[in-house]
């Protein structure tokens, strides 16, 4: 079976899944509701207009990136739909997150939290997230080198140990 074949089976396999199935449902409850629809679509335009200035000019407008999440605030605050879209697409995000990780993992082998650049109080929880990609299987050991730690910027307030 080819790796192609391989990538089909596993999209099938994750549209069976409770996270793209809430996203799908909740889209459709959005697209039922006139009212959630519209106020969506102008969501999704604001959102493919600061993401094309984005692409044009490679820096994210400020002012636009926070008028922006101030609206999905405001819509998620009047549109209780909206807000169940959002929350699923959440969980979708960390659904994938984790299918990335374990796809990275599998070609570059495993880390060990002590390796990553994290702060000391994240790393039991990176450590936990780790054994669960490794299905309990010991994977190779992904080397970790100075080099690919040279960009790696942490959030203020924080410190690599």
């Amino acid at each position: 079976m080819s790796y192609i074949d391989k990538a089909r089976e596993l999209g099938e396999a994750l549209s069976q899944t409770p996270e793209v199935q809430g996203l799908k449902a909740a889209e459709a409850a959005i697209m039922a509701d006139p009212q959630s629809q519209e106020a969506f679509s102008q969501y999704q335009e604001k959102e493919r207009n600061l993401i094309t200035t984005q692409m044009i000019s490679k820096v994210v407008p400020e002012k636009e990136a926070l008028a922006l999440l101030d609206l999905k605030v405001r819509l998620m605050n009047k549109h209780p739909l909206i807000k169940t879209y959002f929350v699923q697409q959440q969980n979708y995000e960390k659904l994938m997150a984790m299918v990335n990780l374990t796809l990275t993992t599998a070609m570059n082998g495993l880390p060990s939290a002590s390796d990553l650049p994290i702060p000391e109080e994240l790393k039991g929880m990176a450590q936990q997230i780790l054994d669960k990609i490794s299905g309990g299987n010991p994977m190779e050991k992904m080397e970790i080198t100075p080099e690919m730690l040279k960009n790696i910027k942490l959030p203020p307030g924080l410190t690599q140990k």
